[in-house]
Order: structure tokens, then C-alpha cells, then sequence
């Protein structure tokens, strides 16, 4: 039997019970108690979240790859590890370090930057792009790290930029209702940090990218 061959209370039963009452209540709430728009609100809400994945990812690879080119500029290769840095490293930064270091020796490899990198969440890299890091980090490296950054614009736009996107990430991540969200801006926010990494890389996700076509969809 094909999932539009089951009656819709059945559906919604079967569902409550595979999904939560609580998480397919949003949706239900959200369609005014309509089962046929729940339904196709939760999968939209799904698919948007996958259209996201692509920009957001290249976001976060990108952003690391940045920040970690700023580290080295300013702390040397293996930043960290080096004393100048761990002492204005705030405690949820050299929390996730040691998580990640032990997490590598465990796997039996050698600690290395590259390593390093790979395994920190985009929580720390967006972390070090706090107020606290300007002064050590930032006031120097700033415009090597990121070239294509506007020069109108200070790293506050920068860590506003890349908080929202965080956030947007961990709510996907974490398979979260986004439809409540204002998408359009989410997008607008997550391109223009891309293009402030890499324009070229922006350039070529952007017609990829489903996310326009799909807000056009909403239920």
C-alpha cells in the first residue's frame, strides 16, 4: 500500500507515533488543524531544510578554512597548541579543543592542524569570532583572513552574519521546525557570508541551489 492510499486520520495516527504528538502538533497548529496541510508543511519544512544543507555547508567549511588561516597568520601553524593562544582562549573554546584531541587520539591518529580543523564544530569557529577575540586576532587579521570582506564592514557584521547562520544550521541539524522562520532573509544572510568567503564559490552554488525555488512553494 502506497502512504496516499492510507486514510488521513490513520496517517496522522501512524505518524503521532513515529514523529511525536508534540513535534507533528506544530505542524497541525500551524495548518489550522488541516491533516492535508500538516502533512505537506512537514515535508516542505524538510525539503527546505535539505535545500539549506548545500549553502550552509559550504558556510561552514569555508569559515573554518578562513578563521584557521587567521590563526596561523597570528599564532603560528599549530595555534592550538600554542600557549599565546590558549591563554585568550575563552573556557568553551579549549573545551572543545581538548574534546577534539581526545576524540583524534582515540582513533589512534597523529594530532595535527588538519586534523584539528576537521573535528571542531562551526560553534567554535563562530566563537572566535566574538568581541573577546578582536583585540589578540582580529584587529591584525581581520582583512588577511577574509579579503573579499567589505571594508565599510567591521567583524561585528561578520559574527552577526554567522551566528544567524549557526543557528539556522542547529535547528536543521537537529530536524527542527524552520517554517516559522524568515527564510528569505535567512538566505539573503547565508549568501552574503558566502560571498564574503569566496565569491567564486558563492557564484557557483548560488544557481545550484534550490532554496528560492522552494521557498516559492510553501504550503
Amino acid at each position: 500500500m502506497q502512504i496516499n492510499e492510507f486514510p488521513k486520520d490513520h496517517l496522522i495516527s501512524q505518524l503521532c507515533q513515529t514523529l511525536s504528538i508534540e513535534r507533528l502538533g506544530t505542524y497541525l497548529v500551524a495548518s489550522g488543524h488541516d491533516p492535508d496541510r500538516a502533512l505537506q508543511l512537514y515535508m516542505w519544512n524538510a525539503c527546505i531544510g535539505e535545500a539549506f544543507h548545500v549553502p550552509i555547508q559550504a558556510v561552514e567549511v569555508g569559515l573554518r578554512n578562513r578563521i584557521n588561516q587567521g590563526l596561523k597568520n597570528q599564532f603560528g601553524d599549530h595555534w592550538w597548541r600554542e600557549a599565546a593562544f590558549l591563554a585568550v582562549a575563552d573556557n568553551d573554546r579549549l573545551a572543545d579543543l581538548d574534546q577534539v584531541k581526545t576524540r583524534i587520539r582515540n582513533r589512534g591518529l597523529e594530532l595535527s592542524t588538519p586534523q584539528i580543523v576537521a573535528g571542531l564544530s562551526f560553534g567554535f569557529w563562530v566563537g572566535l569570532l566574538l568581541p573577546r577575540y578582536n583585540p589578540p586576532l582580529w584587529s591584525a587579521e581581520l582583512r588577511s583572513a577574509f579579503p573579499n570582506f567589505p571594508t565599510s564592514r567591521g567583524r561585528k557584521s561578520l559574527t552577526q552574519a554567522a551566528q544567524r547562520v549557526a543557528y539556522l544550521r542547529n535547528r536543521i541539524w537537529h530536524h527542527e521546525p524552520i517554517f516559522k522562520e524568515d527564510l528569505s532573509r535567512d538566505f539573503s544572510i547565508t549568501m552574503t557570508l558566502l560571498e564574503w568567503i569566496c565569491p567564486a564559490t558563492a557564484g557557483w552554488i548560488r544557481p545550484k541551489c534550490r532554496v528560492p525555488e522552494l521557498l516559492r512553494q510553501k504550503p
